[in-house]
């Protein structure tokens, strides 16, 4: 990324961040859009991500869903770095912080909501979904079962947005595959379908169930 680019937006948003009337309900859209265009593989935008949700947790220290969002932009960082290195020493400093932000975890985070979403739910979904995306020599499979099966117990699930919960079971579909459990695989692919016929995960959970059934 154009470094020129990267400190103005920088700018801009502390300067969002500093303005009158601005909160974390405002202000999180904004960096949260940026790290969607990452996660989808725009490597332009992840070094601004990686910042803004970088103010966004020092603006905010009580809140774990921003250190989250923030180690899960370290992450991306190490996947989009060239030196291996780099790409490990980035995810490891992302998931020093996703592992600090279960540990703020509380029970009032089941009732604190970003966007609708119990903070509870969505920090654990992001530690789960960058869990499950980092090679498996960092060796944090057995923490992703552990942190969906904290999801999967919490009440706060059940009341969670049906795109969230579709999510989860997608993700839960994932760690099933990682370990050639196809059967699982698939039983959770059709659950999440089934919250979320329609939703922005249908198309590629279409195309994997039609890979699994011509297995």
């Amino acid at each position: 990324m154009n470094l020129k680019y990267l400190l103005i937006s920088i700018i801009l948003f502390s300067n969002i961040c500093l303005a009158g009337g601005a909160t974390s309900e405002t202000l999180f859209p904004k960096a949260h859009n940026l790290f969607e265009r990452s996660l989808a593989g725009d490597e332009s935008v992840t070094p601004v991500a990686l910042q803004f949700f970088n103010i966004l947790s020092m603006s905010y220290r009580d809140n774990p869903l921003f250190i989250a969002y923030k180690g899960s932009s370290y992450t991306l960082l190490g996947r989009d770095s060239w030196m291996p290195w780099n790409k490990a020493e980035y995810t490891e400093k992302g998931l020093a912080f996703i592992d600090k932000s279960l540990q703020m975890l509380k029970p009032k985070h089941d009732q604190e909501t970003m966007r609708t979403v119990p903070i509870s739910i969505e920090t654990r979904l992001v530690a789960l979904a960058t869990f499950v995306a980092i090679p498996e020599s960092f060796g944090y499979l057995k923490k992703a079962k552990v942190v969906l099966k904290n999801i999967l117990q919490s009440t706060a699930f059940t009341v969670s947005p049906t795109i969230v919960q579709a999510q989860v079971y997608l993700e839960a579909a994932k760690l099933s595959r990682l370990e050639n459990n196809f059967i699982r695989e698939k039983q959770l692919l059709q659950k999440s379908l089934d919250i979320s016929p329609k939703g922005k995960f249908a198309k590629k959970i279409n195309n994997r169930l039609q890979e699994l059934d011509n297995k």
